[in-house]
């Protein structure tokens, strides 16, 4: 029996993802994300799927989240329940690490393809004065649609915001964004 705790910020969709091999999933999504990229997948059997929508927009929030959750299941769950963590981020390999020697079974899965357009954005802005860059996300949001092709297609617009955050390129805060790099 296995149990899925997916960082959908970091992933972006769902669609390399086999759902139908997890007895539970959970969810985790950022602030600003509204909606779910299931893709065209078809499932033939109900699927046992937790979302947990975070309200606040903060570098590594959801990650936070996931992390205790992560504790809160360990504590909850039979041995036999296998935890795998669905993220490109190798911050979770330490915790990971640790359930392990308590006895879970707990590895991490990486989906494929989610950085490359964000290296090519990180390169774009980068040759961009930070005074000139866009300073407000919804500014930010649409150089990225821009920059990425990807007009229409809000969830990979996300998915390349959130990687630009992840990967300490910028934060977001009530006040707007910040280019640390």
């Amino acid at each position: 029996m296995k149990w899925a705790f997916i960082d959908y910020e970091n992933v972006g969709n769902l669609r390399d993802i086999s759902l139908s091999e997890y007895e539970r999933i959970i969810i985790f999504l950022g602030a600003q994300q509204k909606k779910l990229d299931f893709a065209e997948t078809k499932y033939d059997k109900p699927i046992n799927l937790v979302v947990i929508q975070l309200k606040a927009t903060q570098a590594n929030n959801l990650d936070f989240h996931l992390a205790y959750y992560l504790g809160k299941f360990d504590a909850e769950a039979g041995r036999s329940v296998a935890f795998e963590v669905v993220s490109n981020d190798a911050g979770f390999s330490p915790l990971i690490a640790h359930i392990k020697t308590l006895g879970r079974s707990c590895k991490q899965l990486r989906v494929a393809g989610t950085s490359s357009g964000t290296q090519t954005l990180m390169k774009n802005l980068s040759s961009i004065p930070k005074a000139k860059r866009p300073q407000k996300v919804a500014s930010l949001r649409n150089h990225i649609a821009a920059q990425l092709k990807l007009k229409g297609n809000e969830v990979a617009i996300q998915n390349a915001l959130n990687q630009l955050v992840t990967q300490k390129f910028l934060q977001i805060s009530d006040s707007g964004l910040e280019y640390l790099a």
